[in-house]
């Protein structure tokens, strides 16, 4: 365990730390299609544990193997070109993590001077990067290397992972005891379908997702579509170091927006900042000082029905003293806090007394040219529209083939059942293989990277005899698999993410299952993958088929 010092290259050269807009494109919109080079020769290779996934998740499962096995225990199959996936592709003025980067970050490897409490996403990613050249990461790195295909095989007890390059079209077929799928889930853009959009509009269009930073934004008119993190994080951003003429917002649903976390924690993490102990001790300060907000997502209780209501006072008052009166109708929700992911704000709401700025929740009836035309008459001036729409979760499902035990392929096992994971990392008759923040391992108020630590601590832990050699297998017993899934529904039928109970429609919540929120509080989602009991694994014997329920 030891600390991180980033040299902060990155606010001098941004664009060395995020991804190319065409590669971005050709990986990331819909319809991408990584086709196989007939003329190339199949490469074969063969490692005890494959890492799918070069984000925060593959970095913590590099990590762990390399500090629990060695550097010829692992590969990491990346589609894009470096290290970093959310941080590497999401590139647009403002982003950055809305959780506090002490927290946000690899528990053995703390930065001791992030440049503030929430830095930009190009110090994110030299602090990743940083990460992966103390580690030597780079030579267990397979980038720009689709996965299309994960099959196991029960005779031999291995996957075969079958992936192409998305440049050359090389083909690759790697087998492993174990896989890692570290995933994520923003990663995919929702498309928008507005009429004209694609066959009108002259000037640029461009989701968040993909941000095209050699379009010029000096004294243009942009409008943004969206309401969520990415908005408020962008909107300013445009204001402020674009020099745009106008910036009109507009969206359908609205989202609660905290206030900016005091600037006092940013002191005392400088203060905090001369040791690793003291560093690791405020880590958990600000951690427990989140989990008190934890109450006010589930149930009717007092303590909760009180956090609620101490929470929606603080946005509400935020919001109607800082925005500008004519807005307040649009900006402030009618649902419970929580229902929809809330947006800690850093600049987005004093913004809006910009004199460059309007919003309108009209919705968009057309494009022509140059305008967009909403459904109450009203023409808005446009050369460019940035959509914040959000990411296209489903898709990050499909992105690859998975196919378990007895040919059972996961698509459809979800698609007719439901999205869920055992402890959110293992499926049923799927041996060896764990989610890395897979289902139901977010919340509305801590770190994903702490959850991640969470899942790679458990595969560690679960996959401990089978790479010693002493287990063939492991996987969850189907009984514990559909009892945890049970269980999670039917708490968060009674929490406020998506639910009847928050008064809302969210992503958090889809065809009544919510596959995204964690159903308890964090300090036990730490304790229970990490210490907790592994009487619901099954171990396969090396020469022999243990039958599992």
């Amino acid at each position: 365990m030891s600390t991180i010092h980033v040299a902060r290259d990155s606010h001098k050269h941004p664009e060395k730390y995020r991804i190319n807009t065409q590669d971005a494109r050709n990986i990331l919109l819909p319809g991408a299609d990584f086709v196989d080079n007939a003329n190339l020769p199949e490469i074969h290779s063969n490692l005890d544990v494959a890492i799918i996934g070069a984000g925060y998740g593959g970095l913590a499962a590099a990590l762990m193997c390399k500090k629990k096995y060695s550097d010829k225990t692992f590969t990491v199959f990346e589609k894009h070109a470096s290290w970093g996936g959310t941080w590497w592709a999401n590139t647009y003025p403002g982003c950055a993590s809305d959780i506090p980067a002490l927290w946000y970050s690899i528990f053995d490897e703390l930065c001791d001077n992030w440049s503030d409490l929430r830095p930009p996403q190009y110090e994110i990613e030299e602090y990743i990067l940083a990460v992966v050249k103390k580690y030597n990461l780079l030579k267990n790195s397979r980038f720009e290397t689709a996965v299309k295909v994960l099959r196991y095989d029960d005779a031999s007890g291995m996957w075969t992972i079958t992936a192409t390059n998305v440049k050359t079209g090389q083909r690759y077929v790697h087998t492993a005891k174990a896989v890692l799928l570290c995933l994520g889930g923003l990663v995919y853009p929702n498309p928008v379908n507005v009429p004209g959009l694609e066959d009108k509009f002259k000037g640029s269009f461009m989701h968040s997702a993909l941000f095209d930073h050699s379009v010029d934004f000096k004294d243009k008119n942009v409008v943004v579509i969206g309401n969520g993190c990415s908005a408020a994080q962008l909107i300013p951003a445009l204001m402020d170091d674009k020099e745009v003429k106008t910036v009109t917002q507009l969206f359908r649903s609205k989202h609660w927006i905290m206030p900016p976390l005091p600037p006092i924690l940013y002191t005392i993490y400088k203060l905090m900042s001369k040791t690793r102990f003291t560093l690791v001790l405020y880590r958990w300060i600000v951690a427990m000082g989140a989990e008190t907000r934890m109450p006010m997502y589930f149930g009717k209780g007092l303590v909760a029905r009180l956090m609620r209501y101490i929470n929606t006072k603080m946005a509400t008052h935020y919001i109607t003293s800082t925005a500008p009166k004519k807005f307040h109708k649009m900006l402030l929700p009618s649902y419970k806090i929580g229902c929809k992911r809330l947006i800690f704000d850093y600049h987005y709401i004093p913004s809006l007394n910009n004199p460059k700025f309007d919003m309108s929740d009209s919705p968009i009836k057309e494009i022509t040219e140059n305008k967009v035309i909403l459904n109450d008459g009203r023409e808005i001036d446009a050369d460019i529209i940035v959509a914040c729409t959000g990411y296209d979760i489903r898709r990050v499902v499909s992105s690859c083939q998975v196919i378990g035990r007895n040919g059972i392929d996961l698509k459809a096992l979800w698609d007719r059942e439901g999205i869920t994971a055992f402890k959110t990392s293992m499926v049923r008759d799927m041996p060896n293989l764990f989610f890395i923040g897979g289902p139901n391992s977010a919340t509305g108020h801590s770190s994903v990277v702490t959850a991640i630590e969470n899942s790679v601590a458990l595969s560690q832990r679960a996959l401990k005899e089978v790479l010693a050699g002493r287990s063939k297998s492991v996987t969850v017993k189907t009984s514990a698999y559909y009892k945890w899934f049970e269980t999670v529904q039917d708490t968060l039928k009674n929490a406020v993410f998506g639910s009847k109970l928050g008064g809302c429609v969210s992503w958090y919540t889809e065809d009544g299952v919510n596959s995204t929120s964690y159903h308890r509080g964090q300090f036990q989602f730490w304790y229970d993958l990490r210490f907790g009991s592994l009487r619901d694994l099954v171990y396969e014997p090396i020469n022999g088929h243990q039958k599992i329920d």
